[in-house]
């Protein structure tokens, strides 16, 4: 799932907020970088268009950059149902998980991506640091948590549901 989505962001598939995920990975990881690079050339090399050196659509990076070096103490932040705090950005959203909270477990009925921005989140799963990208694929089930004694913020966009899934 994560080369897919990787592809999918060198390719310019992704929509808006989850190409914001992909660019604050790649800004924040190592690993995303690696990834960007691998498939930036392996789309090249398939592609009948002459390659440029940085020939990606970067349309998200202004918001990634600022994000990646944000100040979230100005976050107007709400309280969702759950007691974990979520700020409007852009199509997606900041989550914000003080000390010890967690998100009840659930699931999605559409992809999610989770890019951590500050502090450590658990999901049941695995533990994740500063620019690490979690994938949740449909039906997935997890629980968000702040991990160890600091505040954990992430970026969490998340695929419209299809419309065939209401009818």
């Amino acid at each position: 799932v994560y080369h897919a989505f990787m592809l999918d962001h060198a390719s310019g598939a992704l929509s808006s907020d989850m190409a914001l995920a992909a660019e604050l990975h790649v800004l924040l990881c190592n690993k995303g970088r690696e990834a960007a690079e691998l498939w930036r050339m392996t789309r090249n090399a398939l592609s009948d268009k002459r390659p440029h050196a940085n020939d990606l659509d970067h349309e998200r990076l202004p918001e990634a950059l600022e994000l990646s070096v944000g100040d979230f103490t100005t976050v107007p932040w709400k309280r969702g149902l759950s007691g974990v705090h979520y700020a409007k950005r852009s199509n997606g959203k900041l989550m914000r998980l003080d000390p010890g909270q967690s998100a009840p477990e659930h699931s999605h009925s559409a992809l999610e991506a989770t890019v951590v921005l500050e502090g450590r989140f658990e999901d049941g799963h695995g533990v994740f640091k500063r620019g690490d990208l979690v994938i949740g694929r449909p039906g997935f089930r997890h629980r968000p948590a702040a991990y160890g004694d600091q505040m954990c913020i992430c970026y969490v966009a998340q695929e419209p549901t299809p419309f065939w899934r209401f009818s």
